[in-house]
């Protein structure tokens, strides 16, 4: 198997150890590295055209970060979270969005209501096109709408805690709105939780978005409890 990862530009004046880290970084966080997914310096080395001394930091530094581990006969592997670590962080997203949902019912400027509608307008548009569409591209609008809905909240606080686990969220998300039958019914629950918010409607918008986490943990957790295949970078 091949991953999608991009050579690097020799000539970028940012250091080539931390492009190198936040390449991989973020090929785990989107899902592009799976859990269980071997990572081999001399492949990585040659995918990203760069010696193996920026690899082997990097690796150094997401083992550090528990996004990697070592394991026997296996060598370097993308740890990914522990079902405990995945409720954990879905029990925190509940309460932060549930609470970001109920504050923009009552912040929401008329103008953010409508931005919310175009953004659950394009969702629409882009589910009625079925199989011409990108899995990225239902995972760029649902992201929208989501983040547009925190920012009307006018909470900055609140805003800068979500954000922190923003990474993470978005790993989880990819995961989830690859299952094409989760498309509609996410569609389905944005659209409630917005018409919630446009008619100020704080309990039913409070429900809707904790209900919806909820479903998206359920679905993530379908597919975390299958097992990790065991490959690594290039098939090799």
């Amino acid at each position: 198997m091949t991953i999608d990862l991009q050579a690097i530009d020799p000539n970028l004046l940012t250091p080539i150890r931390n492009v190198v880290y936040e390449s991989l970084r973020q090929a785990i966080l989107d899902g592009s590295l799976p859990r269980g997914e071997r990572l081999v310096e001399s492949d990585l080395a040659e995918t990203l055209n760069v010696s193996r001394m920026p690899v082997r930091e990097a690796i150094r530094k997401l083992e550090a970060e528990g996004l990697v581990e070592h394991q026997p006969r296996k060598g370097v592997v993308v740890k990914g979270f522990s079902e405990e670590e995945i409720l954990e962080i879905y029990a925190i997203r509940e309460a932060m969005e549930a609470l970001a949902a109920v504050q923009a019912v009552r912040r929401a400027t008329d103008e953010e209501i409508r931005n919310l509608e175009k953004a659950m307008d394009e969702i629409d548009r882009l589910c009625e096109m079925g199989g011409e569409v990108s899995a990225s591209e239902i995972f760029e609008a649902n992201r929208v709408f989501s983040e547009a809905v925190i920012e009307a909240c006018h909470m900055p606080r609140l805003i800068q805690l979500i954000n922190t686990y923003k990474d993470y969220l978005e790993r989880f998300r990819r995961v989830t709105l690859a299952i094409p039958s989760r498309r509609e019914l996410v569609r389905r629950e944005h659209r409630q939780i917005f018409e919630a918010i446009r008619d100020r409607d704080e309990k039913r918008a409070e429900a809707l978005t904790r209900e919806h986490i909820r479903g998206a943990l359920e679905a993530y957790l379908k597919g975390f409890s299958r097992p990790a295949p065991d490959r690594h970078l290039n098939g090799k």
